[in-house]
């Protein structure tokens, strides 16, 4: 072989051994990736942070002097997201085989509305692209539309007190074309749940001659105010043009953590009301050290209660800083002490809160949860399913004469009654009673209040919802005024949405000179109501008529059947009822605890009840209903 031969072997071995070192040396970089987050849909232009983990799984540390970079693939080197086709490392960063590197950074829209890929990789710049490319995703970029708009920022606490005032902001941006203003009925609003007022508002508005046009923003700052419970709650807020339309992003849920500070329930006893820990013997020592006529204010705060609460002296209980409001409990801003049944309230004494053998108690403010859902399965429940309601009350007022239940929440009874009154000259206005009992479980039903009987007594102006057995029902009440009481029942069924009664003659049953008007009983579309208004025992057992009673101006939606009298007026006593109004009562029969049974807008059973109905002709029917609830 001649030398220049020999040269050539020679350099054609070395180029061989060097190409075959190259792949052993670039194996020393490696990714994996790991994952990403980004979004799927944008409008052109918009900008948004995403961001992009890999994991360096080779041999050699990433750094920012060594050239390790993320970039652009899908077609390699793209701008299309950054105007540039790297993302950096911080200055003097390292990235150690077997770390993680998350690269976050923004990207704007391509300004043309299409679909476009977005896809990375590891490049040790000047060396070699190495390890595995980011899933591709086609994002679709659109263009703008009327109603968008874009998260930006927001700045809220994540722990706050119960009660506690903070101030917060949001940040959106308008990335639709129309422009928002108040006076086309912009908002923020509540979301998780939607419309939810868990921090004491709902909306937050533009200010009035405020326009966000498209690609401008608006800092929401507003102050919230935590439930009085302790627990952890949302907040989540979105753009909405009220009446008409949510749209755009939510901002990132918060849960925010509240926590329940200690209160001084009276000089001397300091509680934490956390809803879990039996607080019945530290109200009952306030109560008992409350001077007759005098008044015992409690903060805010859940108040678990596994021991009855007894008040047998004139005095006043109500929340704190809610003396003269006429705001009830569900209204908006109105933040109420909650008295909890604990699971562990089993005893057969009427209510987890009582009022006996006094005059002049007035129960104010107040939220009666009887936390009937984790009660079931419990004594209690089991007294109840055996007939034994009087272990499920929520509340009773026992011979109290002179006595108010004013501005209060009676809810989620176990059975028997969310409150029991018995005593004349009684004042009940603008309460709430609601979700008390269950119907379809037999024995576990319960009444929203139950009047045993009460001379002269005011029921003016409160709200029933979803009760399970008469929603308002008294044994008997001359001259009592019974006026302006919304009944509904969109969940669930109610044998009766308003009834006069004798409780099989355990009470009078007079309701000489009683006035009942302006009550409204929506059954709703279901039909959740047996009766509208029952008036007479008879249909329930077979005892002695009512007495009196001038029922007017009422109004039925939607019962089975609408207004029933059976067992009501005497000669001597007749019950008066004109004018009421009844529609979309069941049209020929319906079901009923009996069974099937003819039905009616109005049916009086002329056989066993007397009637004055002081002019009225709407058409009647006279079915007998007795026994038949």
């Amino acid at each position: 072989m001649s030398r220049h031969g020999s040269r050539f072997l020679v350099f054609a071995t070395t180029l061989l051994l060097c190409l075959a070192a190259s792949p052993s040396a670039l194996a020393a970089d490696s990714a994996i990736f790991v994952s990403q987050s980004l979004p799927t849909v944008l409008t052109t232009g918009e900008v948004r942070t995403v961001s992009v983990t890999m994991q360096n799984n080779g041999t050699t540390p990433w750094t920012t002097a060594g050239g390790y970079k993320l970039g652009t693939h899908n077609p390699m080197d793209n701008t299309l997201w950054l105007g540039t086709t790297r993302v950096y490392m911080n200055p003097d960063e390292v990235v150690a085989p077997g770390a993680s590197r998350t690269f976050t950074f923004n990207i704007t829209a391509p300004a043309s509305a299409g679909t476009y890929n977005f896809q990375w990789r590891m490049v040790h710049e000047g060396i070699a692209w190495f390890g595995g490319l980011s899933t591709n995703v086609a994002i679709t970029v659109r263009a703008p539309v009327p109603y968008d708009s874009q998260f930006v920022s927001q700045s809220v606490p994540t722990s706050l007190g119960a009660g506690q005032t903070a101030s917060v902001s949001v940040t959106m941006k308008n990335i639709g074309t129309n422009v928002w203003t108040a006076a086309s009925n912009y908002s923020l609003g509540a979301q998780n749940p939607q419309d939810n007022s868990t921090w004491g508002l709902g909306r937050v508005n533009l200010a009035p001659g405020e326009a966000i046009a498209q690609n401008g923003q608006k800092t929401f700052t507003f102050a919230i105010t935590a439930p009085p419970t302790a627990g952890t709650y949302n907040f989540q807020w979105k753009m909405l043009q009220e009446g008409y339309i949510w749209f755009g992003a939510l901002s990132p849920n918060v849960a925010i953590s509240v926590t329940q500070p200690p209160v001084t329930l009276c000089p001397g006893v300091v509680v934490t009301a956390d809803g879990t820990t039996d607080l019945g013997p530290a109200i009952q020592s306030c109560i008992n050290a409350t001077p007759s006529g005098g008044t015992l204010d409690i903060p805010a705060g859940t108040y678990g209660i596994a021991t009855q609460v007894l008040i047998t002296q004139p005095i006043t209980l109500r929340t704190q800083g809610l003396a003269g409001s006429t705001a009830n409990c569900e209204a908006p801003g109105v933040t109420c002490a909650v008295l909890k049944a604990l699971p562990t309230f089993n005893a057969n004494v009427g209510g987890f809160l009582a009022v006996q053998s006094t005059h002049d108690v007035n129960l104010d403010h107040l939220i009666l949860d009887g936390n009937r859902a984790a009660r079931l399965g419990t004594p209690a429940a089991s007294q109840c399913a055996s007939g034994n309601n009087f272990s499920g009350f929520n509340a009773r007022m026992s011979d109290c004469t002179a006595c108010r239940f004013t501005h209060n929440v009676s809810k989620n009874a176990l059975c028997g009654t969310a409150l029991e009154f018995r005593g004349h000259d009684g004042t009940l206005i603008n309460n709430v009673f609601r979700s008390n009992g269950q119907n379809a479980t037999s024995n576990l039903w319960a009444d929203g209040l139950t009047i045993h009987y009460s001379d002269r007594v005011t029921v003016t102006g409160n709200t029933f919802v979803d009760n399970s057995d008469v929603a308002l029902i008294l044994g008997g009440g001359r001259y009592a005024v019974v006026t302006n009481n919304a009944i509904s029942q969109p969940g669930q069924v109610v044998f009766a949405g308003l009834m006069l009664d004798n409780f099989n003659g355990g009470t009078s049953g007079d309701f000489t000179g009683a006035v009942v008007t302006g009550n409204t009983i929506d059954c709703t579309s279901a039909r959740n109501c047996h009766f509208g208004i029952n008036l007479g025992p008879h249909a329930w057992y077979q005892s002695t008529n009512i007495l009196g009673g001038d029922v007017h101006g009422n109004v039925v939606a939607s019962a089975r059947q609408g207004i029933n009298v059976d067992g009501a007026g005497t000669s001597a006593s007749p019950l008066v009822l004109y004018g009421n109004t009844v529609s979309n009562a069941a049209p020929g029969s319906a079901s009923f605890l009996c069974g099937s049974h003819s039905t009616s807008p109005l049916n009086i059973n002329t056989a066993d009840s007397v009637v004055n109905r002081n002019g009225d002709t709407a058409p009647m029917t006279a079915f007998p209903w007795h026994g038949c609830p």
